[in-house]
């Protein structure tokens, strides 16, 4: 991970403002179910909040990022994250939650011990949310994982999302720390990473 704090804010801000894009335009269209289509609201709003609150404590910093939410994934500076833009399976939801939310979390941690107060204050606040994303995503996995077709489908899955969940991070202890959890979380699952 970048080690200047606003870097690692406005990252964070343009990974989340395209977690609510990915809740609005490709995950809720897909589900049936009105309580899961609830969560995928609450999430992508949720999501949506985190991203304006970033924004705002980045603009007391002198960082505008005026216009992020209306250029396409592939332009908001996140590395690899075109692949999200065609993210179309209900597996896919599943590891995008689990996998990127779960990179999220481990920024919003890192953030959360910054010494610049408001950044510090924006990212603790935002933490507990971000742990429900992270725990129904591999919810939906453990559920993926119940039978041979659908478990063959989080393990697609999960590769193609993963190395893009490892490019927000970066380099350094997060990833690292992220990187090891969440190998034990998907390997009690049956479904393994790259290293």
């Amino acid at each position: 991970m970048q080690s200047n704090p606003v870097q690692q804010l406005s990252l964070y801000a343009a990974a989340a403002a395209t977690c609510a894009d990915r809740y609005a335009k490709a995950f809720y269209p897909m589900i049936k179910d009105a309580d899961e289509k609830m969560v995928c609201c609450v999430h992508g709003a949720e999501d949506m909040d985190h991203y304006i609150t970033a924004a705002e404590v980045l603009r007391g910093l002198g960082v505008d990022l005026g216009g992020l939410v209306e250029r396409p994934i592939s332009e908001r500076g996140l590395p690899g994250a075109d692949v999200l833009e065609t993210t179309v399976s209900w597996a896919e939801r599943a590891a995008f939650s689990a996998l990127f939310e779960g990179a999220l979390l481990a920024q919003l941690r890192e953030l959360a011990r910054s010494d610049c107060a408001p950044i510090a204050r924006m990212a603790g606040a935002a933490i507990v949310r971000e742990e429900r994303h992270v725990a129904h995503g591999l919810g939906l996995l453990r559920t993926a994982c119940g039978a041979a077709d659908s478990k063959a489908q989080a393990q697609d899955a999960v590769r193609r999302i993963w190395p893009v969940a490892l490019a927000v991070l970066g380099a350094g202890e997060p990833r690292q720390a992220f990187a090891g959890a969440t190998r034990d979380a998907l390997g009690a699952l049956g479904l393994s990473v790259s290293e």
